[in-house]
């Protein structure tokens, strides 16, 4: 497929940088470029908690397995401590 495509000044200026650098024609420059977006567009997204596992970030600390459960209590008693301490 042959394709005219209109370029305003600033990204002609890129195209022809981006052939001098790599010493690429400019259709080897645009077919990679049409590449690289394909392969970050037709990528899922992944989750937070994804990128949290692949990095070994879940699972990393050390707690009491009933911490999750009595968070809201333990805060409580930390703070009342806290201020008596202060008194």
């Amino acid at each position: 497929m042959r394709v005219n495509a209109r370029l305003d000044d600033a990204h002609a200026r890129k195209l022809d940088e981006l052939c001098q650098r790599t010493g690429c024609s400019r259709t080897e420059v645009l077919r990679a470029a049409i590449d690289r977006y394909y392969s970050e567009e037709a990528t899922e997204p992944r989750s937070a908690a994804d990128i949290l596992r692949e990095n070994a970030f879940i699972g990393c600390g050390d707690a009491d397995p009933e911490l999750a459960r009595e968070y809201k209590q333990r805060l409580t008693e930390c703070l009342a401590n806290k201020t008596d301490d202060h008194r």
